[in-house]
């Protein structure tokens, strides 16, 4: 394509007058840069390396400086809207499709068939790479309707109206035990909250014949339990009398905390969230509003069971190992 095409495409502008007029394709990882390609993006380093490793042009969207006169610089108000345009308009004469799902339903279908669909993901530019490399006739996944809406305004929401039902017959905080198909499923790890989701999942993956595991089903980031000591070391799964229960959607913490109190009555629970996140509570709950998630460290584990906070699971899980670490490394 040239940059003249491109810049209409994008409404992007040409700051100079280079000798090529054209690329080959396009790439976000400087890394991935070949002689003829087009780069996007606006960190400084990333913009040396792709024309060292020979960018025809870069597409970027701050006031960066002019390095190389022979290359293309494209000036957009935003490189994801870019990006997104570009997507549209190469979608025009596709024959993909997209699915929207709620994002617990998108959660387990990653648990159940992580290898099996084409799911997108929160990065833009990580998105516009999977979507131009996939094969004719893709179907793809996504959680983000705005993103959906954005690229490919003909997408369908996922409705089930006709769904298998799920005889519950055990639950516990975490656990639940169950029977689909006529086969009995002992102790799954996802909360009764989400079997209804759960039933919706089942019945896609069915109607369109993907295999899955019910027995290697994981819990999701949207209610995940990290077990810990009163040291705040963290212990295996059910290991302790105190566990947090993480939670990454802010739109499921009440729904979340309603489930813990009808679960498990007999609980002391403390609500930890980010200081910008405000949450109307029906009930008495002690919540801690934080700056850092540093501030975990501080609390007193023997004064609650569970500790519902509003984070990224990875990270609090990371924070308390490294503690751990600093802790053993201070006995020396």
């Amino acid at each position: 394509m040239t940059f003249e095409s491109l810049c209409k495409i994008v409404d992007g502008v040409c700051l100079n007058s280079p000798a090529v007029n054209a690329y080959e394709k396009i790439e976000t990882k400087p890394h991935l840069i070949k002689r003829g390609d087009l780069f996007v993006g606006s960190d400084r380093e990333a913009i040396i390396q792709a024309v060292e490793n020979g960018a025809y042009g870069i597409l970027h969207d701050d006031d960066t400086i002019m390095i190389d006169e022979e290359v293309a610089w494209l000036k957009v108000d935003s490189t994801d809207n870019a990006l997104i345009k570009l997507l549209r308009f190469s979608l025009l004469k596709s024959d993909f499709s997209f699915t929207l799902f709620s994002p617990i339903q998108y959660a387990l279908l990653k648990k159940l068939v992580p290898k099996s669909l084409l799911f997108l993901e929160a990065k833009t530019s990580d998105n516009f790479k999977k979507i131009l490399s996939a094969q004719k006739g893709s179907h793809f996944i996504s959680q983000d309707e705005l993103f959906l809406s954005s690229v490919y305004p003909e997408y369908t929401s996922y409705n089930d109206k006709h769904i298998y039902p799920i005889q519950l017959t055990h639950k516990t905080l975490f656990l639940s035990s169950f029977t689909y198909h006529d086969k009995h499923y002992e102790d799954i790890k996802i909360p009764s909250l989400f079997i209804q989701d759960l039933t919706s999942v089942l019945h896609y993956l069915d109607e369109y014949h993907l295999h899955y595991e019910l027995e290697k089903l994981d819990f999701t980031q949207h209610f995940q339990p990290l077990f810990i000591s009163n040291r705040l070391t963290i212990r295996p799964f059910g290991h302790s009398e105190h566990a947090f229960i993480v939670q990454s959607d802010s739109t499921k913490i009440i729904p979340s905390l309603n489930y813990i109190n009808n679960v498990a009555t007999w609980a002391n629970i403390l609500l930890f969230l980010p200081k910008e996140v405000k949450i109307q509570l029906d009930t008495k709950i002690t919540t801690h509003h934080y700056d850092t998630l540093e501030e975990v460290k501080n609390i007193e584990v023997d004064k609650f069971n569970f500790i519902l906070i509003l984070a990224n699971y990875n990270e609090l899980s990371n924070l308390l190992e490294n503690s751990k670490q600093e802790k053993h490394i201070s006995l020396f």
